[in-house]
């Protein structure tokens, strides 16, 4: 798999020089996904911390799963916190094949949030999949008066497969010591949990 990542990222060019071989670039990229931080990453690899962070980010695209068909898809919402604000994170997850379809950072948890990650959800499916989500009132607009597609409302059962993905993010972020690094915004996160989403599909 790390060798198809490599020919993808010199396809694409994403890096303009090889002064640091690909390939160690996607190993660092990797050993950050699985628990390391940029710190202990930067001693493995002997290239500066900010470099990694660099790499993870740039490399995180490559992994971003195409339209694929989805029959049943749980979605939910969690708190991050963020320095002294608390963001929400949007994901939404295949129950068959525990894939990160989509996910999305934002400052709040409205109607209007629900219905544009909705929205954005089903244009990453083809066919016409099964949405499950909580009782929770911020879906009503997109899957009750909009009616967007097929849904469920569940506490548990297969929608608490979004569930077990959160706790893998927070177990992630727990290394952050429940909070991220200084002077993050949720714009910044939300990049972050992009990049961590598309290296979690990379090895499902």
């Amino acid at each position: 798999m790390l060798d198809r990542v490599v020919a993808k990222a010199r396809d694409q060019e994403v890096f303009s020089r090889e002064d640091t071989p690909t390939e160690q670039r996607v190993e660092a990229a990797f050993l950050y996904h699985a628990g390391l931080s940029y710190r202990r990453v930067e001693r493995v690899v002997g290239r500066s911390y900010e470099a990694v962070r660099q790499w993870y980010h740039r490399l995180a695209h490559l992994f971003d799963p195409d339209p694929d068909y989805h029959s049943t898809v749980a979605i939910d919402e969690t708190k991050l916190k963020v320095e002294e604000m608390e963001v929400y994170v949007w994901a939404a997850v295949d129950v068959e094949t525990f894939e990160v379809i989509h996910i999305e950072v934002s400052p709040g948890r409205s109607d209007l949030d629900a219905l544009l990650f909705v929205k954005q959800v089903l244009k990453r499916c083809r066919g016409e999949p099964v949405v499950l989500v909580d009782r929770g009132p911020w879906y009503n607009w997109a899957l009750d008066d909009l009616d967007l597609c097929d849904s469920r409302r569940e506490t548990w059962g297969e929608r608490s497969l979004v569930e077990a993905w959160f706790g893998l993010l927070k177990y992630r972020t727990r290394l952050f010591y429940s909070r991220f690094p200084h002077h993050s915004s949720w714009k910044s996160v939300d990049r972050w949990v992009k990049a961590f989403a598309a290296f979690h599909n990379a090895i499902i």
